[in-house]
């Protein structure tokens, strides 16, 4: 996960979003509640949230677009009464996969401050300050860390070390901090490395600590 800053409303929120608010608070049955809240899939939304994430998940930072279309996902769920306004609301959306917005991780749980939360969101905070994103040279395993509860909280909830995802980013860190050994003496090898840190990168924050890391001499042989 890494910090993303929010573009501009689309053009068809920033028009919009206060008279659909609106809908949704004088909905007199769930059913025309839920109708007022779809008005979130309208096209340029979607096209606006990829754009600014890249075609990446925002929480796991993998590429979705090429294989998926993806969730809009409401990060303060929509499903929630106090969150019912939020189904429209720009700041709430951010772009997802399917499994950390699945119901067996995020789906409609969010945390208040006596469960560990909330949850990290992206788009307002930099996730570095309660995450860590560690490459061990021993397992070889790129695994999700915490630097805080809301840290811990938040990659178990979205389920960021689960296997299928470990075993997919640790196999593409793995390689990175190889081709990492010859960052100062070989072209291309830097190429590939500040190329991994950039936003539309899968994985950029673990690239960007490895990348620390040889800044600071502290990376070694892999």
């Amino acid at each position: 996960m890494i910090r993303v800053e929010r573009s501009a409303r689309p053009k068809v929120l920033a028009a919009k979003e206060a008279a659909w608010k609106a809908e949704i608070r004088a909905a007199s049955t769930s059913e025309a509640r839920e109708k007022a809240q779809q008005k979130y899939r309208h096209k340029q939304v979607k096209e606006a949230l990829t754009a600014m994430f890249h075609g990446k998940c925002a929480y796991c930072e993998s590429a979705i677009t090429h294989i998926d279309y993806g969730h809009i996902e409401h990060f303060r769920p929509k499903a929630l009464p106090e969150y019912f306004e939020l189904a429209v609301d720009w700041d709430n959306l951010l772009l997802a996969c399917g499994r950390c917005n699945g119901p067996e991780n995020k789906g409609v749980r969010f945390p208040g401050a006596a469960e560990g939360g909330p949850l990290v969101n992206p788009t307002e905070e930099d996730p570095n300050l309660h995450l860590i994103f560690d490459f061990d040279p021993v397992t070889k395993l790129a695994n999700v860390l915490d630097r805080s509860e809301r840290g811990q909280t938040t990659w178990r909830i979205l389920g960021l070390n689960r296997r299928e995802l470990l075993h997919r980013r640790s196999d593409f860190v793995k390689k990175l901090r190889v081709i990492a050994d010859h960052y100062n003496q070989d072209a291309a090898a830097r190429d590939i490395i500040d190329a991994a840190v950039k936003g539309d990168a899968e994985y950029a924050a673990f690239a960007r600590q490895l990348k620390r890391a040889i800044a600071t001499g502290s990376h070694g042989p892999a």
